[in-house]
């Protein structure tokens, strides 16, 4: 992976915070992606992939269009967190990230 760039931090630091993530989580989760600065939207994406290989896509995947979903295995192919993060904002999935970020990464903070 590509070191980050102020790019991604920019990104991330404009990140709506999302209604479907418990309060006490919103800074928690925050602090979680920015520590692991890219790592979790890489994990997210390939874990899409492998959902979506396997014939069990993620619910929030499945719902974008096939020029979205282009746009994201670019940016994984590219190996770019800050576009990845960018595509899943602008598509109304941000809470995706909070939650991944709280559920699978907590532990390693």
């Amino acid at each position: 992976m590509q070191p980050l760039s102020y790019y991604y931090y920019n990104v991330l630091e404009g990140l709506e915070k999302p209604h479907d993530v418990p309060t006490d989580r919103l800074q928690e989760g925050y602090d979680i992606l920015y520590r692991h600065g890219g790592r979790i939207e890489m994990d997210l994406m390939h874990k899409a992939r492998e959902g979506d290989a396997k014939g069990q896509p993620y619910r929030w995947y499945e719902a974008l269009d096939e020029e979205q979903r282009a746009k994201l295995h670019k940016a994984l192919d590219d190996d770019d967190p800050a576009k990845i993060l960018k595509i899943i904002q602008r598509n109304g999935y941000a809470g995706v990230l909070y939650h991944h970020a709280w559920e699978h990464f907590r532990d390693a903070s």
